[in-house]
């Protein structure tokens, strides 16, 4: 595969409102919703938590890169997806009547996302939402990846994912993330080059005391690693405990 550019980067978390932010260590308490200002009116209004920090940090990635949100392809990846309204659906098939909510119902999906980003935008352009488990960050980067060589276009990568609800809720997951990353096949105002996607012997990224085992997390020190200009090796995937070869790239830095 040839090289890929990142052109633009975004990043939302409570108390962190982009990855500047977040690699600086200074969080803002009053930062508690991702103002994702792409969505008006019923889209707002109707939108999840999950959709609305997806969404936010597609819009962060394609101003920093200073790309149409309106005509870029995208990539969402989620490992868990919309589960919150499809629990509560299923809370509904048990109570009461059985009758359920068109709005839950809508959000359920896992697209979710990328359904209400490319409504806002007018985008028609190509879109997929996929999971992975614990390769979620490798596979979300193959396939933003591929369909970057395949289109010769730009391409928004984004990550997601929230704390699993009861009854499915675990220990070791905390608090929600979303980043982004703006791929093109371009060099030209780029801020790194991507290359070797594979495995590899290295330390995986270790479970982060914020998010805990949550899967996008992995991503972190990648996105880090783009904003302070650091190249190297970086792992794609958390530690399993199991032996073996991890997902990795390697980052060349080619902003002057």
């Amino acid at each position: 595969m040839n090289p890929v550019y990142v052109r633009g980067v975004g990043l939302w978390s409570p108390g962190f409102d982009g990855p500047l932010a977040w690699c600086q260590q200074k969080a803002d308490a009053s930062i508690e919703k991702p103002p994702a200002s792409l969505l008006e009116g019923p889209l707002r209004r109707r939108a999840t938590p999950l959709t609305r920090m997806a969404v936010e940090v597609f819009d962060q990635a394609t101003r920093h890169a200073q790309v149409d949100p309106a005509c870029i392809a995208t990539v969402w990846a989620t490992a868990y997806g919309e589960h919150t309204p499809a629990i509560k659906l299923l809370q509904m098939m048990q109570r009461g009547e059985g009758k359920l909510s068109p709005t839950h119902f809508h959000n359920s999906v896992h697209n979710t996302a990328g359904g209400y980003a490319s409504i806002a935008t007018g985008n028609v352009a190509p879109s997929t939402t996929l999971t992975g488990g614990g390769e979620l960050v490798a596979s979300g980067l193959l396939e933003a990846w591929c369909l970057v060589e395949s289109s010769d276009q730009e391409v928004a990568l984004i990550f997601a994912d929230e704390p699993l609800q009861p009854p499915f809720d675990r220990d070791d997951i905390r608090s929600p993330l979303a980043l982004s990353l703006l791929l093109s096949p371009w060099p030209e105002r780029s801020l790194c080059a991507l290359s070797g996607l594979g495995r590899a012997e290295i330390a995986p990224v270790p479970d982060h005391e914020r998010f805990g085992h949550l899967h996008v997390s992995a991503a972190l020190p990648l996105l880090e690693q783009i904003v302070e200009g650091r190249p190297g090796p970086i792992a794609l995937a958390l530690a399993t405990g199991e032996p073996g070869p991890i997902r990795c790239v390697d980052l060349q830095i080619t902003r002057s």
